[in-house]
């Protein structure tokens, strides 16, 4: 599913399927995150330290799945 100018129109409406899910992917990573620390923050008691720590890691979890939706979409074909 790799785009290139001057491919067919089908390939092209597969990549951006594809690339239309890169918002959702990001913001549903980087809730998670947020949710998770924020539970694990009234678990244990303490107050920022795992909401801080669960947003930074859903973040950088939303970075990786955008890159590899874009990687895909545009990268070198599979072998």
């Amino acid at each position: 599913m790799v785009f290139k100018p001057g491919s067919t129109a089908a390939e092209a409406m597969r990549a951006a399927g594809a690339l239309s899910t890169v918002g959702f992917a990001f913001v549903i990573a980087l809730g998670i995150g947020y949710w998770v620390g924020l539970k694990l923050d009234g678990w244990i008691g303490t107050t920022p330290i795992f909401t801080v720590v669960g947003t930074l890691l859903g973040l950088t979890a939303g970075i990786v799945n955008v890159y590899r939706i874009v990687k895909e979409s545009f990268g070198p074909p599979k072998q």
